[in-house]
């Protein structure tokens, strides 16, 4: 080898592992290693040499080096494709880092860490009976298909008994890993939306289509499948596996529902067949559902009308009406493509047609946006994005969905509140509807929404800027403010009517998602204000073992994704016992166990007036004794286990307010009222 090694025990580490990776590869292991039988006879031979003990023969030191620096000489080719220019060589592959990825139709699938960085995909294939000759010859002819939808062939390997693929590797993992997850792991499925399932599919029909223009029009995939699709760099589908049914013979398994129903071995492909697994793909993006686990094909033919076509779509996708249209018609596409005869399924240019068609309605629409600030509600437009992006900005704290700045815009001599939102994870259609149904709500105890920017790796949002600080600043602050019990109930009245206004939204299906102390501001009447208000519908899911504040969530939330107005009145019970213990929502012992708040309530409520639960500050007021324990009976009830046990916010806002018997200075606003009003009346209503 061209290395340089400075010391004996780098050279000997350099042997073992090369002769570890060879037994590997030849006894059938897990971990394959890319070397010859010529090399591999060589590494043998100091099998038997006691490297404990370098003194005892310094003939085996002469050797080793002699082996290491001839190596290359043993070695077959790596044979690169076309003009690629690698970052690897035949050196850098005999000191890896190996990964088995899966098993698949032709062969298993393993990932490469060079000791120089570089990441690479190894397919190692049940070569059978292939010639060398027969081998090389495909290799070079399916090398030569450059597409920005197909993955590229990089370099192969050809022995008597190995045969060998490179490809590039894909971070994101295939599409059955984005859509499934990975069983073995538990690994949290993510939210996939459509804009992003709508550019997969596009993407990887252009690739076959590419596919099927080699050849003279003969090429044939053979092997379409969710695992063998990936992401390209500009977020579109990525084929890969290309023509192995060509070299390979194989019969595929009657489970295997991704194949056409002529389809028995590899000698039967086509591109007809081609076209009805990337339809089987298609119904695969659009329910969620792997056709290993369910019959697909069986599940779209018991649609009967229009009617009970939804309730085969994937339920996050449901959530959005917008897009209703869309998924309907990529469906269509898919049921034409898995048409039992195969006169009747399009081609794959067809196919091309008709989903970028789709696509010129949907993708791009967030590009248009891209330098722009959108004003919600015919907002007055006081500034534009430049002005708020050169504004001196104040951080003030990261939370559940992202970061939250204090921003001056002084030439407009305007504050505003800025969160900045690291993981969106829908289309700039989805956003944008929700945006608007958030940024329509008018209440007083509703932190205003004013404008948001959208960008397809983040989002910013502008709100009001509160001048006073957080519920939480003021009650565990380093400063912390003293809150007499009026004041404690103020907060609570203000925040649960805003609660109760954002729940009315929406057809009375909004959810806040994130209610917390950190959340709540002061208005000027020193009521409770409730900011960032239904982030979750539109954020990536944050499962509840890497939130950053869980016991603020109900114990059935297992991710924000799961949030309801439910789990909402649980968060504002936690405020609630906050407010009357000056206690934040978790506490760590000295031993390093956490309590939550809830949890340790619970434990000491044994009569009306458990004195250790309330706030030292509070024992101030004996004649509010029994307001407070109201208060507290009120809390309990928040944060009731059984989420149906738990009051509506509209019954949480009525007892506050008999609490405190509201006058009428401080009365809410006659909208507010008029809604409550509405709300007693609905469910005596009759039609």
């Amino acid at each position: 080898m061209s290395r340089i090694y400075d010391n004996w025990e780098r050279l000997v580490a350099a042997v073992l592992r090369k002769q570890q990776l060879w037994q590997l590869f030849h006894e059938q292991s897990r971990s394959p290693s890319i070397l010859s039988e010529a090399s591999s006879s060589r590494s043998s031979s100091f099998r038997d040499v006691d490297f404990s003990n370098p003194e005892s023969s310094s003939t085996y030191w002469q050797q080793l080096e002699e082996a290491v620096a001839n190596s290359h000489k043993l070695l077959p080719k790596l044979v690169f494709i076309s003009d690629f220019s690698p970052a690897l060589n035949v050196e850098d592959v005999l000191l890896v880092s190996v990964e088995l990825l899966g098993s698949g139709t032709f062969g298993s699938v393993y990932s490469l860490i060079m000791d120089n960085g570089v990441r690479i995909v190894v397919k190692r294939l049940n070569s059978g009976s292939i010639s060398e000759q027969e081998f090389k010859r495909h290799m070079d002819f399916i090398g030569n298909v450059r597409h920005a939808n197909v993955a590229p062939l990089r370099a192969y390997y050809s022995s008597n008994d190995e045969k060998l693929m490179m490809y590039d590797y894909h971070n994101k993992g295939s599409m059955y890993a984005l859509l499934h997850g990975n069983g073995q792991t538990g690994e949290f499925l993510a939210h996939v939306d459509w804009e992003t399932r709508l550019r997969i599919a596009i993407g990887a029909a252009r690739g076959i289509a590419e596919i099927h223009s080699q050849n003279g029009g003969k090429l044939v995939h053979g092997n379409i499948k969710s695992s063998n699709i990936f992401l390209n760099p500009q977020h579109y589908g990525c084929v890969s596996d290309l023509g192995l049914t060509n070299i390979i013979e194989t019969t595929f398994m009657p489970t295997a529902r991704c194949y056409a129903p002529e389809v028995e071995s590899t000698q039967n492909v086509s591109q007809e067949s081609d076209v009805y697994s990337f339809g089987i793909f298609l119904l695969e993006l659009l329910t969620r559902k792997s056709p290993v686990h369910v019959n697909l094909v069986k599940l779209v033919n018991s649609i009967k009308s229009k009617v009970r076509t939804s309730t085969v779509f994937d339920a996050d996708l449901l959530e959005f009406p917008a897009i209703r249209e869309q998924m309907v018609k990529v469906l269509q596409i898919g049921i034409s493509c898995i048409a039992k005869s195969i006169k009747k399924r399009p081609k794959m240019y067809g196919v091309v047609n008709m989903l970028e068609n789709l696509g010129k309605m949907n993708i791009g629409n967030s590009v248009s946006l891209e330098r722009k600030l959108v004003f919600v509600e015919d907002g007055n437009v006081t500034f534009e994005l430049e002005d708020m992006l050169r504004a001196s900005a104040e951080y003030l704290g990261r939370g559940t969905f992202g970061s939250s700045y204090k921003a001056v815009l002084r030439n407009r001599d305007i504050t505003i509140s800025v969160k900045r939102l690291k993981d969106v994870n829908v289309t700039f259609e989805e956003f944008q509807q929700h945006m608007e149904a958030v940024g329509r709500m008018r209440h007083e105890n509703v932190v205003q929404l004013r404008a948001y920017h959208f960008r397809r790796e983040e989002a910013l949002l502008v709100y009001d800027y509160c001048d006073q600080d957080s519920l939480y600043a003021l009650l565990h602050g380093t400063e912390r403010t003293l809150l007499d019990w009026e004041t404690r109930l103020k907060i609570a009245i203000g925040a649960a009517r805003g609660i109760s206004h954002i729940h009315r939204q929406d057809g009375r299906k909004l959810v806040h998602g994130n209610i917390k102390s950190s959340n709540i501001f002061l208005n000027q009447h020193q009521y409770g204000l409730v900011s960032e208000a239904g982030l979750a519908k539109v954020m990536k899911p944050v499962s509840r073992a890497v939130m950053r504040t869980p016991n603020y969530f109900a114990p059935e939330v297992k991710n924000t994704r799961k949030t309801s107005q439910a789990s909402d009145v649980y968060s504002f019970g936690v405020v609630l016992l906050e407010l009357v213990s000056g206690k934040p929502s978790q506490d760590t012992k000295k031993e390093g166990e956490v309590i939550s708040l809830a949890e340790w309530v619970q434990s000491v409520i044994s009569d009306d007036w458990p004195a250790e639960v309330f706030d030292i500050e509070l024992m101030r007021y004996q004649s509010d004794k029994e307001a407070m324990a109201r208060f507290l009976h009120i809390a309990m009830d928040c944060i009731n286990f059984v989420p149906d046990y738990r009051p509506k916010m509209t019954e949480v806002v009525k007892m506050l307010e008999e609490i405190s018997g509201v006058d009428r200075q401080d009365s809410p606003s006659i909208e507010s009222r008029l809604e409550d009003l509405l709300e007693d009346l609905l469910p005596t209503l009759t039609v």
